[in-house]
């Protein structure tokens, strides 16, 4: 019966203890409130933008996965915690600790598109000891949000302008007939191929070596397939770079 009466008592003890302990740090040991980001979208001006595709992308190792991410009239909320990727992400609970970066692509209507900064997740060893999530985008602020912790971050959308390459040959004449294509990158696989890209749009270059490409605030992939002529052999060139001015130069051989 002692045996009982002390078994009992440690437990209750324990319970108590546990029961105080989640009482100090706000109840977290039994519900964990969320850390959450929410996006609002604006014109630059004030006004609100209509985003009508948003997607986090998700980059492990050799995957690139892709989850589309519920849109509301207030904006996006994006849960950023180790638990709720694993929850919502098929590959996450095996590939979360591999993940290499994450990004959150968006789309409005009439405007160009955007992609944050990559994003170190929370759970994932380039997330460090987790205590925090760094969001970016091109152009807005740097937001670092705590674990447990709610925060905002408006993102200013601009109208697309006119973008484009101009390829030239080692002697500075205009590259003709040039196939161009292009794509918002994510990554490349170890033999050189891009993984997992989105298609942008398909060009030759014109008699000035220009190609149109579609504008956006990302990072581009541009493929250069050129066809062999006399003294010159077919060359294959792929570029990976964030695009700032409006025409970008391209030497080929």
């Amino acid at each position: 019966m002692k045996r009982i009466f002390w078994g009992t008592f440690k437990f209750t003890a324990a319970w108590s203890f546990l029961l105080a302990v989640s009482f100090l740090v706000g109840v977290k040991v039994f519900s964990a409130e969320p850390t959450l980001l929410h996006l609002d979208f604006q014109d630059g001006r004030g006004g609100t933008v209509r985003v009508t595709k948003a997607t986090l992308v998700l980059v492990a190792g050799g995957y690139v996965d892709k989850l589309p991410l519920e849109i509301s009239p207030e904006g996006v909320d994006l849960p950023l915690d180790a638990s709720w990727l694993k929850g919502h992400w098929p590959g996450g609970v095996s590939r979360l600790k591999n993940l290499d970066r994450a990004y959150i692509y968006l789309k409005a209507p009439g405007y160009a598109s955007m992609v944050s900064n990559p994003i170190h997740w929370m759970g994932s060893e380039t997330g460090g000891l987790g205590k925090n999530v760094v969001i970016s985008f091109p152009h807005s602020k740097i937001l670092s949000i705590n674990r447990w912790q709610k925060d905002s971050l408006a993102l200013d959308f601009r109208r697309p302008v006119e973008r484009f390459v101009k390829l030239t040959s080692g002697k500075g004449n205009p590259t003709v007939g040039a196939r161009v294509r292009t794509y918002i990158y994510w990554s490349k696989l170890e033999n050189g191929e891009l993984n997992g890209a989105d298609f942008l749009g398909e060009g030759i270059s014109d008699e000035n070596g220009r190609v149109p490409l579609v504008d956006g605030d990302f990072t581009y992939a541009i493929q250069i397939k050129t066809e062999a002529t006399d003294g010159n052999p077919a060359e294959n060139v792929l570029i990976v770079k964030r695009l700032e001015d409006k025409e970008y130069p391209i030497t080929l051989r």
